[in-house]
């Protein structure tokens, strides 16, 4: 089992910083069991940016607050030096208050309608979201029902207030068959004395400037009202392969990247098989039968977990599961993935890989990503009731 140095950013300016030595098989594994040493189980950003460093520090940005959590493998000589606190040295982390909403876009105010209300936001798994907004944008207020959330991007004053949901709201859920995740065992996490290695470069992303900070959003702003108009169109659709490819020509259209796949979730094993692929091998990968096995690679934890991940560079990091890039002949460089999850069920995730004009995919891009693939799990959800 690896170790990693996993730094975890005080929740306000009235906590501190925690450094933590974690046994692990990979990093996300490293960061969840960090985060429930601290009282922090099950709190793990629902839409998180990843960006391998030159060092191969991960960063992990998580967009609603702008936490930056930093994890590092240690070599086995750094893991064996490592300064570990005595149990009079450790404090003992701040109470932090259990949200009880669901993830991914999050509460704002809308349009007043009594009649045609805007669809419903995503939701993931449990009570335990960040929500995405653009950096210093304010929230948007969305769709009545339990599942309001915040839309990245800041505000959205051009939504429609007549656009009626694509997929029935009094559809009786599906029963629930993923089983809750495994409380991780703590028995190897240990806080530091100071940080093995202190980071001397940038920390998380670059801000930027106020007037291209101001394009941006307008450019979101934009990008969402065009599709709560047209996602209502997934309720006209028969079939769930023709209803997955439609979410995913949504998806490709709004988030610019060079293929997009839809896998679908056994309910039984949680395996992750292909029901919609799209780009230069997407006849490949259909005809390949190819299964990605529960829980592995991007695509396996963000199904499992419920968690949206942008990442930067995966061929940083050998721990991506390659094997299906490597079977069609199409290297990954970056990735998004978002779960299609609803009423505690994971139906599978949404993926595009290898973003155009540049490799870090933005904010709005993983809201956008995150509220879709909701929409394809709603569609999945009433398919099961028929």
């Amino acid at each position: 089992m690896s170790k990693f140095e996993v730094h975890i950013p005080a929740t306000d300016g009235n906590g501190f910083n925690v450094t933590l030595k974690v046994g692990a098989d990979n990093w996300m594994s490293a960061l969840k069991a960090g985060l429930q040493k601290l009282g922090e189980q099950g709190t793990i950003s629902q839409n998180v940016m990843v960006d391998i460093q030159e060092d191969n520090s991960i960063h992990v940005t998580e967009a609603a607050s702008g936490r930056v959590f930093r994890i590092r493998e240690l070599t086995e000589e750094e893991a064996a030096k490592a300064q570990v606190k005595r149990p009079s040295q450790i404090r003992p982390a701040p109470a932090r208050a259990e949200t009880k909403t669901e993830p991914s876009l999050a509460a704002v105010k809308r349009p007043e309608d009594k009649t045609q209300p805007l669809p419903p936001a995503p939701a993931s798994r449990g009570a335990s979201a960040n929500d995405v907004t653009a950096k210093g944008g304010d929230a948007l207020k969305l769709p009545a029902d339990d599942m309001s959330k915040t839309l990245p991007g800041g505000v959205l004053s051009a939504i429609p207030a007549s656009v009626p949901n694509a997929v029935p709201r009094n559809a009786t859920p599906a029963p629930r068959q993923n089983k809750p995740s495994a409380r991780l065992e703590l028995k190897d996490v240990e806080e530091l004395v100071q940080p093995i290695r202190p980071s001397t470069g940038s920390i998380g992303r670059v801000k930027s400037s106020p007037n291209l900070a101001k394009s941006q959003r307008q450019e979101t702003e934009d990008i969402l009202a065009d599709i709560f108009l047209r996602v209502v169109e997934l309720g006209s659709k028969k079939e769930i392969e023709e209803a997955m490819e439609f979410v995913l020509d949504l998806v490709m259209e709004k988030v610019p990247c060079e293929a997009g796949s839809v896998l679908r979730a056994d309910g039984a094993t949680g395996d992750l098989t292909f029901v919609a692929a799209r780009g230069p091998k997407a006849k490949e990968i259909m005809k390949s039968k190819l299964i990605v096995p529960a829980g592995t690679g991007i695509a396996g934890f963000c199904a499992s977990e419920g968690v949206s991940v942008a990442v930067s560079d995966v061929e940083k990091d050998p721990r991506f599961y390659a094997e299906v890039g490597e079977r069609i002949g199409y290297a990954t460089r970056s990735m998004l993935c978002a779960p299609m999850m609803t009423h505690g069920r994971s139906f599978g995730c949404v993926q595009v890989i290898n973003r155009k004009g540049g490799p870090q995919f933005l904010e709005h891009e993983v809201g956008v990503m995150a509220y879709l693939a909701h929409q394809a799990a709603l569609f999945m959800n009433q398919k099961l009731l028929e």
